[in-house]
């Protein structure tokens, strides 16, 4: 069974439509760091693109500089989703730290946003985005999904795998899994009906991959799937309806990871291994 390492998939994200391409096992310190802005607000952010949808939505991994954001009342064109890796935020009065998620829905009205310290944090798009300071109306609050709010769950299907959610945020659900020494010999295999990303936070995990319409060859295993070890800093990008996690998948004695799934928190299992 091949064994796939993050080298062997370093395409820059930042030119594939993941609308038609799954990215598997991409490490970030691989990809090229740039330096963007959002009109709107103050301060430096050094980005890094995970995924992008040519149609505007995108995922980066951003390190935050100490005051960015913006202290007035405004609303962003576009939906934006935080989760905070190591810092503190200040959304609209509400404060996002280390794990928490933070959402603020395009066109609601907030008091502002502050980085507090340095933030590295996961940033989705839902468009390009700026921070509108002419907008008006009643302020919201906005979405946080507070790590320490929701308690560890086993998931059934997969002994060794927990759960701990965190949001129904704007495009989906957000939530935190964690393995403790999981190995999934001869388990399901599982797939959802929307994308999923996934980003590894601690520890490592090995996940089986079946991707529809690959070649398989005699390094494969016998439903052709692959092997991708994913270590704390890779990220993943699925499509819809890929299986996944079945038997070869594991982890290391602790392992945890962010994910966020485009639509509900479904599983569609299935036993055995899928034919080619």
């Amino acid at each position: 069974m091949r064994n796939v390492d993050s080298s062997t998939t370093v395409t820059d994200p930042a030119v594939v439509d993941r609308r038609h391409r799954s990215l598997l096992a991409v490490h970030e310190a691989e990809l090229p760091s740039r330096i963007m802005t959002i009109s709107g607000c103050e301060g430096r952010i050094e980005a890094r693109t995970l995924s992008k949808d040519m149609s505007g939505p995108a995922t980066r991994l951003v390190m935050l500089s100490q005051g960015w954001g913006s202290g007035v009342v405004g609303a962003f064109t576009a939906d934006v989703e935080l989760f905070v890796i190591r810092g503190d935020l200040m959304v609209a009065g509400e404060r996002a730290g280390r794990y928490d998620y933070a959402a603020v829905r395009s066109g609601e009205v907030i008091s502002g946003i502050r980085a507090l310290v340095p933030t590295l944090a996961l940033l989705m798009t839902s468009a390009p985005v700026r921070y509108d300071s002419s907008a008006g109306g009643m302020l919201s609050k906005p979405l946080i999904g507070s790590v320490s709010r929701s308690p560890w769950a086993p998931v059934s299907e997969l002994p060794g795998r927990f759960i701990r959610p965190l949001a129904d945020g704007p495009n989906g659900h957000v939530w935190l899994a964690g393995a403790r020494a999981w190995t999934n010999e001869d388990g399901p295999w599982h797939s959802h009906a929307g994308a999923e990303e996934i980003f590894v936070l601690d520890g490592e995990f090995t996940i089986a991959e079946h991707l529809s319409g690959h070649d398989p060859d005699a390094s494969d295993g016998p439903g052709g799937e692959q092997i991708h070890r994913w270590a704390a800093g890779t990220y993943t990008y699925r499509l819809p309806g890929q299986l996944h996690a079945g038997p070869g998948s594991g982890s290391s004695d602790l392992a945890l990871a962010f994910h966020r799934l485009q639509g509900p928190r479904d599983c569609l299992w299935t036993d055995g291994v899928p034919a080619t």
